[in-house]
């Protein structure tokens, strides 16, 4: 696990070239805290940091071919090397060390362009090609290793997070207001994009090269939904478990520490069980515990840790404590995201892995479960309002309806509003046609909201506020007149793993645990995992109101009872308390004081104290949406160097909450 940058300038020679790949190195110190290092030469240059996992002692990066004019640097993992360094011996290939990475050098001399299919892993990756006077950027299939660039003056910048292309080019530090469109929705802008002008992120499974001034950016890899009606339930219980038990064991492969994050539901508890079938001894279990009863999972964690034997951690976090360096942490957030990121569960995870680098250096997480076998709510309730559109009365929507949150509102007060304008908030946008009704679900600012939150020429230059709200690759897949015949949830689910899981969780994730460097595997993140999920029915995911259906019949005898009930908790935090008590300086200070982190070209500043009053005095929670103001106005002071004012705390609800994706399990 490492972190990489590169430049293309011929206008600079060599010294300045190493000058800058040490600056780009410098600022992202944290990804590969274990060595460093660097190439150039005509004009052409990348480096690396690294966090030493395979081949410790002879893994230093950048490696080369035996000729010394073809270098790569990667950062992730390469879970399928061996095999593949098998292969490339046998056709005349020596290696020098035992690192993974080392076989991106020869299966580019071999494969060319297309070497990256040959892959498995997660990577961010670049070759310099002095050969042919040519660089390449590769992402993984699914993005878990982000890789940025950007073009200027007929060169190259590019690396695995934003800030090294700023540090090379300050230039480069120009925001893109355009996409507070897709942020206040959404809570997260989705690739190629980025809040800068000129940096763009390369999508996942791509390549890119740049050859002679010009760069040429192609797919080398995708999943297309195709239901295979031919196999059994049997036959899908049986090849889960096959495929699942042989991606946790090709992630197993570390010579520093490896431990498994347990939080006691279903997806973690299945990587601890597959861990546990592949022979990993002792295996270690890492589960946070907290002190407020409604995050704490550490007695569903101990009864799966007890059932397998493995040496389990128990890591407490106290709410008081996180309180207490909730400023500090926002800044350090901001800081590692290098752009606006809305997704409140980035705080306790920056924590959890904070913790957990105390003890290893490699996690196994249990991500993408929800995604793949259709475990959020969301799912359940677009079905529901499939039924409820079919059967309402139009009058229920169009008058009944919209006027059930001002009654709450005036009737009811505390925890008792808050259930019944959410109640109001399903029903209502269950009578919407299924385009208007998935936005308002998730959005968290809906475009009649921002445009009076922003001031008219910024809202003018948002994009994705009119009726296609998405990208055309995201918007296709939600249109019901694209879908072919689809059901809602294979195009709910598909859209998940390409826009949410890749664009919110992955980030999070990557941003997170690499502060600290720490590196989190996914099993079920795997290719053939995703390809294997494409080709289920949906009756395999969802079966009446149970998600994950198959993987609950794969985990059937291999798990406690009480384990395969266990619904989800959550991981957010509770910021409608927080925002009304606690932490109520620091968001005025934050958004409508004279040092606000909003601008006031941007963000109509009154509208802002509005929404504050509302959450407030508890008309509406509003959490969220102060949330992504909040981390907006951070990452404005960051980027202006404003120093933080010390406000102490005195003194639930989430981002997945608010989209309806708290899984089950």
């Amino acid at each position: 696990m490492c972190g990489i940058v590169g430049i293309v300038d011929a206008a600079l020679d060599r010294n300045e070239i190493d000058l800058q790949l040490k600056r780009m190195n410098d600022v992202i110190v944290h990804r590969g805290p274990d060595d460093f290092g660097h190439v150039n030469a005509n004009g052409m240059g990348i480096g690396m940091r690294r966090l030493s996992i395979i081949d410790v002692a002879g893994g230093h990066q950048p490696l080369c071919n035996a000729s010394g004019d073809i270098h790569i640097v990667c950062n992730g993992e390469i879970y399928n090397h061996r095999e593949l360094r098998s292969q490339l011996e046998q056709k005349g290939y020596q290696f020098k060390t035992g690192s993974d990475a080392e076989v991106i050098v020869y299966l580019y001399e071999e494969f060319g362009d297309q070497f990256m299919t040959h892959l498995r892993g997660m990577f961010g990756l670049a070759v310099l090609d002095l050969r042919r006077g040519r660089v390449l950027i590769a992402r993984d299939r699914l993005g878990q290793k982000p890789v940025f660039y950007a073009q200027k003056n007929n060169g190259l910048l590019f690396g695995s997070e934003m800030k090294s292309l700023i540090a090379a080019d300050p230039s480069l530090d120009q925001a893109d207001y355009s996409q507070l469109g897709q942020y206040l929705q959404f809570g997260f802008v989705a690739e190629p994009d980025t809040f800068y002008q000129e940096i763009k992120r390369l999508p996942a499974a791509h390549f890119a090269v740049f050859e002679n001034g010009n760069l040429t950016v192609k797919p080398y890899w995708d999943f297309e939904f195709s239901v295979d009606q031919s196999k059994t339930e049997q036959d899908w219980i049986d090849e889960l478990d096959a495929t699942l038990l042989d991606c946790v064991k090709a992630r197993l492969e570390s010579e520093v520490p490896l431990g498994v994050f347990l939080s006691g539901g279903l997806d973690s508890s299945a990587i601890v069980a597959y861990a546990h079938a592949a022979g990993l001894r002792p295996l270690k279990t890492f589960t946070i515990g907290f002190d407020r009863k409604e995050w704490d999972e550490s007695d569903d964690a101990l009864r799966v840790a007890k059932h397998f034997d493995t040496q389990h951690h128990s890591l407490r976090l106290g709410e008081s404590d996180m309180l207490a360096s909730f400023e500090e942490t926002l800044s350090k957030l901001v800081h590692h995201f290098d752009e606006p990121f809305g997704d409140d569960s980035a705080m306790p995870t920056w924590h959890v892995s904070r913790l957990a680098k105390e003890h290893v250096s490699v996690i196994l997480s249990g991500d993408a479960g929800d995604e793949l076998f259709a475990g959020y709510s969301s799912y359940k309730g677009a079905r529901f309002g499939e039924s409820y559109r079919r059967f309402a009365p139009s009058i229920l929507g169009s008058h009944i309806l919209p006027a059930l949150p001002k009654m709450a509102s005036h009737l009811l007060s505390g925890q008792s509003r808050y259930q019944a304008l959410r109640a109001a908030k399903v029903l209502a946008e269950s009578a919407l046609p299924f385009l208007a009704g998935y936005r308002d679900k998730v959005a968290i600012w809906r475009p009649s909201q921002i445009k009076q939150l922003l001031r008219p020429s910024a809202f003018q230059d948002c994009q994705y506020l009119g009726q296609q709200y998405l990208p055309d690759r995201l918007w296709n897949l939600l249109d019901p007149s694209q879908h072919n015949g689809r059901d809602v949830i294979s195009r709910l689910t598909e859209q998940d793993i390409r826009c949410y899981m890749k664009d919110d969780i992955l980030v999070k994730v990557d941003r997170m645990s690499m502060a600290h460097s720490l590196e989190v595997r996914s099993p079920m993140l795997d290719h053939s995992m995703i390809e294997l999920a494409a080709r289920m029915p949906t009756s395999m995911k969802l079966r009446g109101g149970t998600g994950k259906y198959v993987l609950r019949k794969t985990l059937g005898r291999k798990l406690p009872r009480k384990s395969m009930a266990k619904r989800k908790q959550g991981f957010g935090m509770p910021l409608r308390e927080w925002f009304c008590g606690p932490l109520s300086d620091m968001v005025s200070e934050y958004l409508i004081s004279s040092d606000s982190g909003l601008a006031e070209n941007v963000f109509q500043r009154s509208e802002v104290a509005k929404t504050i009053k509302q959450h407030r005095e508890g008309v509406a929670d509003h959490s969220q949406k102060l949330w992504l103001l909040l981390c907006f106005a951070a990452w404005e002071r960051n980027r202006k160097g404003q120093a933080s004012a010390s406000v102490q705390p005195t003194g639930t609800s989430t981002i997945a909450e608010h989209r309806g994706l708290v899984s089950e399990s």
